[in-house]
């Protein structure tokens, strides 16, 4: 019997922003679509009109990632996953595939049959990690306002 890491999560807070720009600083294709570490708050103050959350997740009291999902999004009233960044010294572990899991089994005791994420179409490792985490290929959508496009996905619940 294999037993799965106990994860906690809880609300991000200032103190943790020195660990999610160490995150940020190694993960370069974030960087790129989302923002730089010298932006982080003013980024964050983006998020605070939507009713998501940034949480800090734990393994064994270090910090392995950060999350931000939403119950309910206005695009389409559903639950989104929006960031899941990872520590690099914990990559590559299963620790993503569990964060999303748990997230996932909340928002289904809560009710809901699914979780959207969406991915820069070009982005295709994010594509790729995000079908081995369960999401399937939903859409495609050009945002005219900022010239991109996405791939959104959906993970059945």
């Amino acid at each position: 019997m294999t037993l799965k890491p106990i994860l906690f999560s809880r609300e991000l807070e200032e103190q943790d922003f020195g660990d999610f720009a160490e995150i940020i600083a190694a993960s370069d294709e974030w960087r790129q679509e989302e923002t730089d570490v010298d932006q982080l708050h003013i980024y964050l103050t983006h998020y605070k009109m939507y009713n998501g959350e940034w949480r800090v997740w734990q393994y064994n009291e270090h910090i392995i990632g950060i999350v931000y999902s939403m119950e309910w999004s206005p695009s389409n009233e559903k639950p989104w996953l929006g960031t899941i960044l990872i520590h690099p010294d914990y990559r590559r572990k299963g620790f993503a595939k569990l964060i999303i899991n748990q997230i996932a089994d909340k928002l289904k005791q809560q009710g809901h049959s699914a979780i959207f994420a969406a991915c820069p179409s070009h982005r295709y490792s994010w594509l790729t990690f995000l079908s081995n985490c369960g999401f399937e290929q939903f859409k495609y959508e050009k945002d005219e306002e900022k010239l991109k496009e996405y791939i959104i996905t959906v993970k059945p619940l």
